[in-house]
């Protein structure tokens, strides 16, 4: 039987947290604030021992502890050779290596936004991506901006899922002890997870930067909070240090490379996520130590590693390398896990619907071709194959404009940008997926021209209006998504014309993409 140890009290009001009641477990975040509680909050979550580990041999010298590090994934499950990104199968089999070499155990863990982003993630709003980290034996995942995106209650969900040993043979706690939710209480991820590891006791903690509170749709977070983690990272790390900890992780999901310079006094490593930077930074902490600060990419595209070597003279343990690494660099031998391509393909096979999209399996609806744009595109590069993000984008505009013009009197077609390059050739609800993955509904408002001016968010018009000719009093309709006019056109219109709730942006270029009855469409 698996051993367990909590601090039941305070993980109590976690699963309280979770268990989807009351108003703040609402899709919309919001919360009446004549109830919030002005009394000070208990203190975060911690978890310990969850998978019942223990010690497996007395530590010699030269042994490793090696950390294995992901951020910003974003659901990128599938082997794409050509956008550099690896699939979690070969990923796995590449952790799958490293725990094999003699003398080397391996902790896992990310730092966030693991699911938003890909057909095979969202279409079941995380749940393959958990089921694969289970599979892989992650230890810990500090939560991202993007766990946010389907509401609170599906991220209360999914940290109940990782933490369940009863969804599979392996549970994993979310990290982030500095949410605080509209009841005041802290709400959704622990402060830290320890357990034991080969010949080592580790601890990870865990933090999501209130830097990044922005880049969640607003009504989501409503009367929610995340405070400045670094004197409870500071005040944990240092009760884990006394408890006996011999490796102390830092996990940030973060809009700034480098932490407070007291945090990295008190840690040995830290790791982050949210800008998709490849980075390698170190600082030296009050004691002289170097304290290696990591960002390993997106999508899967690298994997921090950072190795501690047992000293048996100082009985600790030693910093040895850290780097990034990049799994389909052509030297590394590409090994799949079965075991993750097994639930892959699981999924894969069973019927799929993304809102008015569906097929009678996901494999089909990803991989069914639906448009096509050849080398004759006015979008294609220079060297006739590549389609740059910022041009998609601008297709995706003109297909919104098409399809709202015959039922609304709009003028223009506005949305921030696409988070994916095309190339030519067929095109499939996957690529659409992967450039507009995001829940956001399709909106149209009524904006003064003087209101209009104002607004910095990429927007095409029909033809003889320009965001220069519009007249000041003149009020114009525009098609967008809830997103821009929540965070950021927030104010600058008059009024609400319609919201289509369930029509994202990916169904509406699906949509005139079928509708097409040739080649590139939009010129």
């Amino acid at each position: 039987m698996k051993k367990i140890i909590l601090f039941l009290p305070i993980l109590a009001l976690f699963l309280a947290g979770c268990d989807g009641g009351d108003s703040n477990s609402s899709t919309s975040g919001t919360s009446d604030d004549s109830s919030t509680s002005t009394a000070e909050p208990l203190p975060p979550p911690v978890v310990s021992d969850i998978n019942g580990e223990e010690i497996s041999h007395e530590a010699n010298d030269g042994d490793i502890i090696k950390l294995m590090h992901m951020n910003d994934t974003h659901g990128s499950i599938e082997y794409l050779p050509d956008n550099n990104e690896p699939g979690m199968a070969y990923i796995a089999g590449y952790v799958n290596e490293k725990r094999a070499q003699e003398n080397t155990d391996v902790v896992l863990l990310s730092s966030g936004d693991m699911f938003q982003g890909s057909l095979d993630s969202n279409i079941n709003q995380g749940k393959l991506m958990l089921d694969i980290m289970k599979e892989m034996r992650f230890d810990s995942m500090s939560i991202g901006n993007h766990e946010f995106d389907w509401g609170v209650d599906v991220l209360a969900e999914n940290a109940q899922y990782a933490l369940d040993s009863d969804t599979g043979d392996w549970a994993f706690p979310f990290l982030s002890g500095n949410i605080l939710g509209p009841e005041g209480q802290y709400e959704f991820g622990h402060l830290s997870t320890t357990f034991n590891r080969g010949p080592a006791r580790i601890s990870i903690i865990g933090s999501i930067d209130s830097g990044v509170y922005d880049s969640i749709d607003g009504p989501i977070v409503a009367g929610y909070e995340f405070v400045n983690a670094a004197s409870m990272v500071i005040s944990e790390a240092q009760r884990l240090r006394a408890s006996g900890s011999d490796i102390i992780i830092y996990s940030t999901h973060d809009v700034d490379k480098r932490v407070a310079q007291t945090i990295a006094n008190n840690v040995d490593a830290i790791f982050t996520g949210h800008n998709h930077h490849n980075s390698v930074l170190t600082m030296t902490s009050s004691t002289s130590k170097t304290i290696p600060i990591i960002e390993s990419s997106s999508n899967g595209r690298a994997l921090g590693e950072v190795d501690f070597i047992y000293d048996a003279e100082t009985d600790s343990y030693e910093l040895g390398t850290y780097k990034n690494t990049n799994v389909l660099d052509g030297v590394i031998s590409l090994i799949e896990d079965e075991g993750v391509q097994a639930i892959y393909d699981r999924y894969l096979d069973a019927p799929a619907q993304d809102g008015p999209v569906s097929s009678d399996s996901l494999r089909s609806l990803k991989n069914d071709k639906i448009g096509e744009i050849t080398s004759d595109s006015k979008y294609v590069a220079y060297d006739d194959v590549n389609i740059p993000q910022s041009d998609v984008a601008t297709m995706f505009l003109y297909a919104q404009l098409e399809a709202y013009i015959d039922s609304y009197d709009i003028v223009g077609s506005c949305y921030n940008k696409s988070r994916s390059a095309w190339t030519v050739g067929d095109i499939t609800y996957a690529d659409i997926y992967k450039a507009f993955p995001f829940d956001n509904a399709t909106v149209i408002v009524a904006a003064t021209g003087a209101q209009l001016k104002t607004w910095s968010t990429t927007t095409v018009y029909v033809d003889g209006i320009s965001k220069t000719t519009l007249d000041n009093n003149t009020v114009y309709q525009i098609v967008t998504s809830t997103y821009i006019i929540n965070n950021r056109e927030e104010g600058k219109f008059n009024s609400i014309v319609n919201i289509d709730e369930d029509i994202f942006q990916r169904h509406v270029f699906y949509q005139q993409f079928l509708e097409a009855t040739t080649p590139n469409p939009w010129g």
